[in-house]
């Protein structure tokens, strides 16, 4: 019934699951247990995710540009939201094991996001091609040994 989603997709929703639940921990500390700050948090950490992209890709067009290359242009974009995500859980869990009272959480998640996607952007051409052999290896049938 419903389609199955691919890694960028997977990932995108894991930036918004984190960064959600980051800021309804945040709000909740501060206010009582609250909802309403989910929506904050998830946008806060989207928007820096987006932003260390931009500037990853940026660094590394400029990178190119300085040694004689092309610029690249990011079409798969796989790279920077595999880091995104990882940046995010990891700025999270940082932050909770550095905070003595679980304060500003989010503040961890959207670092997270925009060092991981930054950092994620670099060997974005790589990783599509990787995830795809990976994908065509689990769709080959394995022949069994005879017994």
């Amino acid at each position: 019934m419903l389609p199955r989603l691919d890694i960028k997709e997977k990932n995108f929703h894991g930036i918004l699951a984190v960064g959600g639940i980051a800021g309804i921990i945040e709000g909740s500390i501060r206010y009582g247990f609250t909802l309403h700050t989910a929506f904050p948090g998830m946008m806060l950490t989207l928007v820096s995710a987006f932003l260390g992209a931009f500037t990853g890709f940026f660094l590394k067009d400029l990178f190119r540009t300085w040694s004689g290359k092309p610029p690249y242009r990011g079409i798969n974009n796989d790279g920077w939201m595999m880091g995104a995500f990882l940046g995010t859980l990891l700025g999270t869990i940082i932050q909770t094991a550095n905070s003595a009272d679980g304060a500003n959480l989010v503040i961890g998640s959207m670092t997270g996001a925009f060092i991981g996607a930054m950092a994620g952007a670099f060997p974005d051409e790589f990783i599509t091609p990787i995830l795809e052999m990976m994908q065509a290896n689990r769709k080959k049938p394995t022949k069994k040994a005879p017994r």
